[in-house]
């Protein structure tokens, strides 16, 4: 199975922690969110992972040179970009990578729900692209209709959160606009009859990690046993 993380962003919202440490590199418990999600995929059976870099590149290579000497058992493959590119900008720089279907992580997430769940989930239904989203107040800008995410909002209670997890095919990264990010991407998608599948899910924990008080969060949620990141609940 592949993966792949987005790891490339400034982490504007994170500074001054983000000005000398990739976001993904930020310790939790006195180690790199990165490491925790990769050792997290290779628990779960995903053997070929790829990284984007760019902000701060160097120590992201340097992270994942050792990483790979440490996991033999893996392939670890890292996308320098030339400047920022976004996410869907990543996704078609890196588009080499993704010959067959691909589970694409934001690289500061913090959650306890199984990442293999929403790998099998994409391969028993076979869409394009499937998006896992959940409730988060705040956060519930996705529109979702019969299963299908038609469009994004404001905050809605009857809208869905976006993970930042997702699976897309080959065909998905081939059919991607010259966008930067997600959404507007999307939107292109959607109006040309390309719609994303949504797998939604509640009951799990879930943190972005992009401001100091959601750091702060996840690092007392792990200090108190709150969550054990990406063990599936039973």
């Amino acid at each position: 199975m592949r993966a792949f993380v987005l790891c490339a962003g400034r982490g504007e919202r994170l500074r001054p922690y983000t000005d000398h440490t990739p976001k993904p590199l930020l310790p939790l418990l006195g180690k790199p969110l990165l490491a925790t999600i990769l050792e997290a995929l290779i628990s779960q059976g995903f053997r070929i992972i790829g990284l984007n870099a760019w902000h701060l590149k160097e120590k992201i290579l340097s992270f994942a040179e050792a990483f790979q000497r440490a996991h033999p058992e893996i392939r670890l493959e890292v996308f320098e970009e030339p400047h920022l590119l976004g996410t869907c900008g990543a996704l078609r720089n890196a588009a080499s990578f993704f010959t067959e279907p691909t589970l694409v992580m934001n690289g500061d997430i913090l959650t306890n729900f199984s990442l293999r769940a929403v790998f099998e989930a994409f391969l028993k239904r076979k869409p394009l692209c499937l998006m896992f989203c959940h409730r988060r107040e705040g956060l519930n800008r996705v529109r979702v209709k019969d299963g299908l995410v038609v469009g994004f909002g404001e905050d809605s209670g009857e809208g869905y959160a976006y993970t930042g997890i997702q699976v897309v095919s080959p065909e998905w990264i081939a059919e991607l606009p010259d966008e930067r990010d997600l959404v507007p991407a999307y939107l292109k998608l959607i109006a040309r009859g390309f719609y994303p599948e949504a797998l939604v899910a509640t009951g799990f924990y879930w943190q972005d990690i992009g401001t100091p008080e959601t750091y702060l969060q996840a690092q007392k949620d792990l200090r108190a046993g709150i969550v054990v990141p990406f063990v599936p609940r039973p």
